[in-house]
């Protein structure tokens, strides 16, 4: 059985669908219990011959979906609604060239695969099958060096926002140890630096170590995302 095929659809554009590594059960699974899980991975290498050498830039997405084998076998046409949203999430619309014939592909290699596997006596809930597809784009420089830019903005955004913008919560226990409820002596002029208000004379507020006061709760959102104080830095343990 050839578990990988490889299609030229076009030229400079590829699809390739190939079965990964199955997870074996030790007894038979029920057919009504095995599910196709495919990943369809989607790269598109936009290209630049105007520059020698030549500028290549490949933007590549992934969308995963999971659907009953049972369905495969009996009902080609509920798969394909399957798969449309999953091919519209990696920029493949129904009116994508060659749209029909990467569906059917993707549709006929999972029938081979999966009559492989069982004739093989391959005991398995889900079958992971992978279908990668490539295509080539040429653009003039200055797009190329427009999508580099905005992929590189992307990217610091997306590693910015994993790292929680750099901040660290403080430990829920040093909180409620380490703020000192006080009240507001008349005559002073202090402002919560959290909201930018000021602290009414006569009110209660939270006054950190470090002797910074803010409305207690200003400072306690503040310290669920961030272990340091918001004026001087001093840090509370995290």
């Amino acid at each position: 059985m050839a578990s990988d095929s490889t299609d030229v659809i076009h030229n400079g554009f590829r699809h390739h669908v190939s079965l990964s590594d199955i997870v074996c059960e030790t007894h038979p699974v029920p057919l009504s219990q095995v599910q196709i899980e495919l990943t369809i991975t989607v790269t598109i290498n936009f290209m630049c011959f105007r520059r020698v050498p030549a500028l290549s830039l490949p933007d590549t997405r992934q969308e995963t979906v999971t659907f009953d084998l049972l369905t495969l076998w009996e009902d080609r046409d509920q798969v394909r609604r399957i798969l449309a949203p999953a091919l519209a999430s990696v920029r493949l619309g129904a009116d994508t060239p060659w749209y029909g014939i990467m569906v059917d592909k993707i549709i006929r290699r999972a029938l081979e695969i999966s009559d492989w596997t069982l004739n093989e006596g391959f005991n398995c809930k889900v079958l992971p099958l992978d279908s990668r597809i490539e295509t080539s784009i040429l653009v003039s420089e200055d797009t190329l060096e427009f999508l580099t830019g905005r992929r590189a903005l992307a990217e610091s955004a997306a590693e910015f926002e994993r790292n929680n913008h750099g901040m660290v919560a403080a430990q829920e226990s040093s909180v409620k140890e380490m703020l000192t409820r006080v009240r507001v002596e008349d005559g002073g002029d202090e402002d919560c630096t959290v909201c930018l208000e000021g602290l009414e004379a006569g009110s209660y507020a939270a006054r950190m170590p470090c002797s910074h006061m803010f409305h207690a709760e200003c400072i306690g959102k503040w310290l669920k995302v961030s272990h340091y104080c918001p004026v001087c830095r001093f840090q509370m343990p995290h």
